[in-house]
């Protein structure tokens, strides 16, 4: 290997880059990136105001958005869940083996 690969497109690529460059801030960087995958954010509701929010950050996120249709701004809260097509369960990999590696570096 010439360098740090640009794309880790397979379970191997990640356990090779450990081999090859063991536990450094790239891998380390890597495997957050990879780890950041497992969870996602999805509408939740419209709120009439912020203080309506049904919880913190990271769980959930308020956004104000701009409505094209009535030339409002809606305040919309987005909910913090689990993503079942992340780039972690597509190599297979769980999130403790994820961690493992980070904890690692």
């Amino acid at each position: 290997m010439k360098g740090f690969p640009k794309k880790l497109k397979t379970k191997k690529d990640y356990e090779n880059i450990v081999d090859d460059f063991g536990y450094t801030q790239k891998v380390k960087e890597a495997y957050q990136a990879l780890l950041e995958t497992d969870q996602h954010y999805v509408f939740d509701k419209e709120l009439a105001t912020e203080d309506e929010r049904t919880g913190p950050l990271p769980d959930y996120k308020i956004m104000k958005e701009d409505d094209q249709e009535t030339e409002t701004v809606k305040i919309v809260q987005y909910k913090l869940v689990d993503n079942p097509d992340s780039k972690l369960k597509e190599l297979g990999f769980t999130e403790s083996e994820v961690q493992e590696v980070i904890d690692l570096c």
